[in-house]
C-alpha cells in the first residue's frame, strides 16, 4: 500500500525534486564496506579474540553484486514517447493533417515520424523496487557469503590447527533496492521524415541493506567452553549499510529517419546515444557512452489496430567504475490500437540481451574442520557465489493507454513486468505514467 501510496504522490507532481545529499561512501562501494579490510569482524566476547579478517572471495563476490546491479540499474528502459500526435503535409490543401489514428505505444516506436516543425514535450515519472537478482531473493537473504577464521600460528595453510579455526561465520544479505526516475522529453519534427529528440532523467537511488552474520561452531561445539561470541555473548549479529543518491541520470539523444512510407507499411531506422552524464559512483548513470542502432517496422498509421517491430544492437563502452560493460541485442514487438479517436491501447514484449555478461551463480563446496575431542578431519558443505560470463536475456512485458485530455495533451499510464523471473535484475511491476503535450 505504501508503494502505490508513494506513486500516486510521484505521479500527480510529475517534477524534479531538489538534489538529495548524499552520503560520504558512494552508492557504486556502499555494499564493499561489509568486511572491507577496514572493518573485520573481531569476535571479543568468547575463550580469545576471534579474527574472521576480510575473505577476498566475500569482497569479490560484493563486487560483482555491483557490478551486475548497476549494469542493469542503470540502462533499465525508460517511458519516453516520441509523440502521440503525429502530421504529415496534405499536398492538395498545403496544410497539415494527421496521419495516424492512434496515439503509438510508450516503449517502443513506430515508423512514423512528429511531422515538419511539430514539438512535443513530456514528463513522465517510474518507479522501481527490485526484488530479485539472478533468481535470489534480494530482501530474502538468499544471497550467502561464508567468512573463514585467520589462520593462526602455527600458520599452516588450512583451518584445522588449531582446532577452532574450523568455525565458520555464514553472512546472509538483504538488501533493498529502490529508484524513482522522473524524465523530461522533447521530441521535434526536422523535416516530415525525421525527427530529433532527448531525453533527460533525474534519478533517485535508494539502498537499504544488512547482512546477518551467524557463528557456526562447527569444530568448538564439543568445546566445554565457548569459543567464538560477539561481543554481546550472541552468536548472531546484524551490520547495516544504507544510503541515498538523487541527480541527473545518463541524457539521451535520438534521431528517427524514415525510409519507407507506404499505406500499410513503413519502415525507419533510428539512433539513440545514451550519454555518461549520471555520476556513475553514486549508480546515476552507466559511466560510459551507449549508442543504440535500431530499425522500425509498423503497420498502416491509418489503421486502429497496428503491429511494430523495433530491431537494434546497443555498443557499450567501458566504464572507469565498473570496468567493461556488455553490448545489448535489443528487440520490441507488439502493438497500438485505437477503439475511439481520444484513447488508445498498447502492448508490447521488450527484450534485451546482454552479450558475455559477467553473471553470478551459485557452487558447492567443501570446507575441512576437525573437533576439539576428534583430530579426525571432516568436512562441511557451503555455497559460493562465483562469476560466471554468457549472454544474459533479460524480457519485460508493457501493457498500458494514453488518454487525449483535451486539444493535445496526451496522459499515458502504463506498467512494465518482467517475464523472466530468474534473471537479470528484476522488479516484478514497474508503475510508469507521463503527460505530453505536441505544439
Amino acid at each position: 500500500m505504501i508503494r502505490q501510496e508513494k506513486f500516486a504522490v510521484a505521479a500527480l507532481a510529475l517534477g524534479f525534486a531538489a538534489p538529495a545529499s548524499a552520503q560520504d561512501v558512494p552508492l557504486s562501494q556502499l555494499l564493499q564496506q561489509f568486511f572491507s579490510p577496514n572493518n573485520p569482524i573481531v569476535l571479543t566476547g568468547g575463550f580469545h579474540q576471534g579474527h574472521f579478517t576480510t575473505q577476498p572471495e566475500a569482497q569479490a563476490t560484493l563486487g560483482l553484486l555491483n557490478t551486475n546491479i548497476a549494469s542493469q540499474l542503470t540502462s533499465f528502459p525508460l517511458g519516453s514517447s516520441s509523440g502521440g500526435f503525429t502530421y504529415t503535409l496534405d499536398p492538395t490543401l498545403g496544410v497539415l493533417s494527421r496521419n495516424a489514428v492512434s496515439f503509438g505505444p510508450l516503449f517502443a516506436e513506430r515508423a512514423i515520424t512528429s511531422g515538419k516543425k511539430k514539438f512535443t514535450v513530456g514528463v513522465s515519472y517510474q518507479q522501481n523496487i527490485f526484488e530479485k537478482l539472478e533468481g535470489f531473493d534480494l530482501r530474502g537473504g538468499d544471497i550467502h557469503l561464508t567468512l573463514f577464521h585467520e589462520d593462526l600460528p602455527p600458520v599452516d595453510g588450512t583451518h584445522l590447527n588449531p582446532f577452532f579455526e574450523g568455525d565458520i561465520i555464514d553472512s546472509s544479505l538483504s538488501l533493498r533496492l529502490e529508484t524513482n526516475t522522473r524524465v523530461f522529453y522533447a521530441n521535434y519534427g526536422v523535416t516530415d521524415r525525421f525527427d530529433v529528440g532527448v531525453v533527460v532523467p533525474w534519478v533517485s537511488v535508494n539502498i537499504d541493506s544488512s547482512i546477518t552474520a551467524t557463528i557456526n561452531d562447527i569444530a568448538t561445539t564439543t568445546s566445554p567452553f565457548p569459543i567464538h561470541l560477539y561481543g554481546d555473548g550472541t552468536k548472531t549479529h546484524v551490520f547495516t549499510e544504507d544510503g541515498v543518491a538523487d541527480g541527473l541520470g545518463d541524457v539521451v539523444v535520438r534521431a528517427k529517419f524514415v525510409a519507407v512510407q507506404q499505406d500499410n507499411f513503413g519502415a525507419a531506422f533510428a539512433a539513440d546515444v545514451r550519454l555518461p552524464t549520471g555520476d556513475e559512483t553514486e549508480l546515476l548513470g552507466a559511466g560510459t557512452t551507449q549508442a543504440k542502432l535500431f530499425a522500425i517496422l509498423s503497420g498502416s498509421p491509418k489503421a486502429k489496430f497496428s503491429p511494430h517491430l523495433n530491431l537494434g544492437y546497443t555498443i557499450t563502452g567501458t566504464s572507469d567504475v565498473f570496468g567493461s560493460l556488455p553490448d545489448e541485442l535489443n528487440y520490441t514487438v507488439g502493438f497500438d490500437a485505437a477503439p475511439t479517436a481520444k484513447f488508445t491501447v498498447f502492448g508490447d514484449v521488450i527484450g534485451r540481451t546482454l552479450i558475455d555478461a559477467d553473471r553470478l551463480v551459485s557452487e558447492p563446496r567443501q570446507h575441512q574442520y576437525r573437533t576439539f575431542t576428534d583430530p579426525t578431519v571432516r568436512t562441511f558443505d557451503t555455497t559460493r557465489l562465483v562469476s560466471e560470463t554468457g549472454n544474459l536475456t533479460l524480457l519485460l512485458g508493457s501493457a498500458g493507454f494514453k488518454f487525449n485530455i483535451v486539444s493535445r495533451l496526451l496522459l499515458s499510464a502504463s506498467a512494465l513486468f518482467s517475464l523472466t523471473r530468474d534473471d537479470g535484475l528484476q522488479d516484478d511491476i514497474t508503475p510508469v505514467i507521463s503527460l505530453d503535450y505536441t505544439f
